[in-house]
């Protein structure tokens, strides 16, 4: 279940398969992995992990969205619980399956699992011209439909495939680690994606600086500049080639005039904005915008935010946002199980990146800050729980006198 959870949470099958959306598989999914969940033994007190500030920052965040439709009404209030509820249900299934450290490694196999099915999946609609990809831009569907959508799931992944390829002591899925890294760079390239591509500069930067450990590392950084330079020209001359039409001057201009209106709105709305995921409705109340741009999100993420869910929503996202990076940052304790530690370095790059990625796309629903925040709390709650506690607790001196060499007897 540790595996299938975040797999198929990831793959959206009712969005694949709209024959079986009307069954609502992701409810009955979420449904059963919580009562597998809850029904295990958990190496920590699990009210503690339901107790962590990062989890109640998630509740806060999610009312925010809720109240700040309030003015349509109990039935807009209703509605917007019933948009977000999965927002909230993933968390909390996830947070009852994470119970020992094997557990967090299989529910990270199965979010590598998933956002691989969706990079290759994108691959695969852009070959045979399918949905969205049919422009000429790499995508798959549901959330990740949109060819900027598409490279969120691919970021939340990459440094967890770099850092779980070191710990794999089985030849196969080494193999599959590294193609999946190979899928994932290649899936960011035929996104088209200008922020795609700079945010995956940014993630290979702190793979070396976080994940790496050998002291040449830093050598690194000179080639990752060189190759990035040219990655960046090569998507920028693509992107253009792609749509002769909208060029990287259009979208700054068009940026802008979004972001004005978003600006309108955090003036005029301060504490609950016009209301979640109202952005596209509202926009052209607030700002003068082409016709391109109507029924547009804000294209940035904490403007998105501030601009629909006003301070009250902003803050508990923020407070998430540094609390998942703070605790990521903080060095465990020496007998935290390697694994552990190590999934922690991944949280805080994907993390960092996805926040970066959320500069140039408004993504306020992806499941990517849920996830690694969970990840995060498991991560905190698992620290300080290898052997070598197990081993200090076992350990009784010998009742005689241990030689010390070069001194004689121990004192």
């Amino acid at each position: 279940m540790n595996f299938w959870f975040p797999f198929l949470s990831i793959v959206q099958p009712g969005a694949l398969w709209i024959d079986i959306a009307p069954y609502r598989p992701s409810i009955v999914l979420g449904v059963a992995a919580l009562l597998v969940g809850l029904r295990r033994h958990c190496e920590y007190p699990r009210k503690d992990a339901f107790r962590h500030p990062l989890y109640r920052y998630i509740w806060f965040f999610l009312i925010a969205q809720v109240l700040s439709v309030r003015y349509g009404g109990l039935g807009a209030m209703v509605d917007e619980i019933v948009a977000w509820i999965g927002f909230l249900t993933f968390p909390l299934v996830a947070l009852a399956l994470l119970t020992d450290v094997n557990s967090v490694r299989k529910f990270v196999w199965g979010m590598i699992a998933g956002g691989i099915f969706i990079a290759v999946y994108g691959i695969y609609a852009l070959i045979f011209h399918v949905g969205f990809a049919a422009v000429g831009r790499a995508g798959a569907y549901g959330m990740y439909e949109n060819h900027n959508d598409y490279t969120f799931i691919i970021h939340q992944i990459v440094p967890f495939v770099y850092i779980y390829s070191r710990f794999e002591t089985s030849t196969w899925k080494r193999m599959f680690l590294y193609v999946s890294l190979v899928i994932c760079v290649l899936g960011i390239l035929l996104s088209l994606s200008r922020g795609g591509i700079l945010a995956l500069l940014l993630e290979g930067l702190l793979i070396i600086v976080f994940a790496m450990t050998n002291p040449r590392r830093w050598l690194l950084i000179p080639v990752l500049a060189i190759v990035g330079a040219g990655a960046i020209g090569y998507q920028w001359a693509k992107r253009a080639e792609n749509s002769t039409t909208y060029t990287a001057a259009d979208a700054e201009s068009s940026r802008y005039e979004l972001w004005r209106a978003a600006q309108n709105m955090i003036v005029a709305k301060p504490l609950l904005g016009v209301g979640s995921r109202r952005f596209p409705e509202y926009s052209r109340e607030y700002g003068e915008l082409s016709h391109d741009n109507i029924g547009k999100n804000s294209h940035n993420t904490f403007l998105e935010i501030l601009a629909t869910s006003g301070f009250l929503g902003f803050i508990p996202f923020i407070l998430l946002s540094w609390g998942v990076i703070r605790e990521m940052r903080v060095r465990p304790p020496p007998n935290t199980p390697e694994i552990i530690e190590a999934t922690g370095k991944a949280v805080l790059i994907a993390y960092v990146t996805v926040l970066f990625r959320g500069m140039f796309d408004a993504k306020t629903y992806d499941w990517s800050y849920y996830t690694l925040a969970v990840l995060a709390i498991g991560c905190v709650m698992l620290r300080g729980t290898g052997e070598e506690e197990a081993v200090e607790a076992t350990y009784t001196p010998p009742p005689y006198p241990i030689r010390t060499a070069g001194t004689g007897y121990g004192r």
